[in-house]
């Protein structure tokens, strides 16, 4: 199901038709449908839950921004000269090992760590800018905008290769009428049922709330287990 088709079946199964117009344009129930996913996203692990994020990196290059992104997992460089796993290290560490020289006298090189970086500035309307030379020290990065985080590797690479994030990534946004994602094709009912529960959540109805959360507990630990016998299927001894 697309969003529109998830926003009539929402307005037709909850009853909400302040929440969806008459033509079954928004009128709230998008909100409700995109916290549902994030909702469902976090609450049970599914064979979508997992994916990679990828971006061509150019010689220099030091660090990259990726959005929607819940936990790092891996993260791998290609080059023409191979593939390999960069090892997480502690952020400052690994400042204090490749990033303690000032940006000019830096030299490229190929990475073979990362770590996870810091975002944001306090307060948030500052820019490196504003802080003068003293903000080309790696520290805090000025990336794109809330939904994106951001992770450096231990050099400037030095040749051009694509950087590949592995990790929990949120579901895509539905905003477009056309749009959708996982939830919404595979499982549009889960979707509208924990549409439904947002809307309790906000009313306090608490005693819908409890009902519509048990149905819901049973459905997500049957898709819990769908994805553990997909994980131990043709496995038969231990490692070790």
């Amino acid at each position: 199901m697309n969003l529109i088709e998830v926003r009539k079946k929402f307005k037709e199964l909850s009853g909400r038709y302040d929440l969806v117009n008459e033509d079954n344009s928004d009128n709230g129930a998008t909100f409700l449908a995109n916290e549902a996913c994030r909702w469902l996203d976090k609450t049970v692990e599914t064979s979508k839950t997992g994916a990679s994020y990828m971006q061509l990196l150019t010689a220099g290059d030091w660090y990259v921004e990726f959005p929607n992104a819940r936990a790092i997992k891996e993260v791998w460089v290609t080059t023409a000269d191979g593939r390999w796993q960069l090892e997480k290290r502690k952020l400052q560490d690994l400042i204090a090992s490749y990033y303690s020289d000032i940006p000019a006298d830096r030299v490229n090189g190929t990475p073979y760590y990362y770590s996870p970086a810091i975002s944001r500035y306090i307060p948030e309307d500052i820019t490196p800018a504003t802080l003068l030379t003293f903000a080309n020290y790696v520290g805090t990065l000025d990336i794109t905008g809330y939904t994106y985080d951001a992770l450096i590797i231990s050099t400037p690479i030095d040749v051009s290769g694509l950087i590949e994030v592995l990790g929990f990534f949120y579901s895509a946004e539905l905003s477009e009428d056309s749009d959708e994602n996982y939830w919404s094709t595979v499982h549009p009912l889960l979707l509208i049922e924990a549409m439904i529960r947002m809307s309790h959540i906000i009313t306090g109805n608490k005693p819908m709330l409890d009902i519509l959360d048990r149905g819901l507990d049973g459905d997500l630990q049957r898709l819990e287990k769908d994805r553990v016998e997909q994980e131990i299927a043709e496995v038969d001894q231990m490692e070790g």
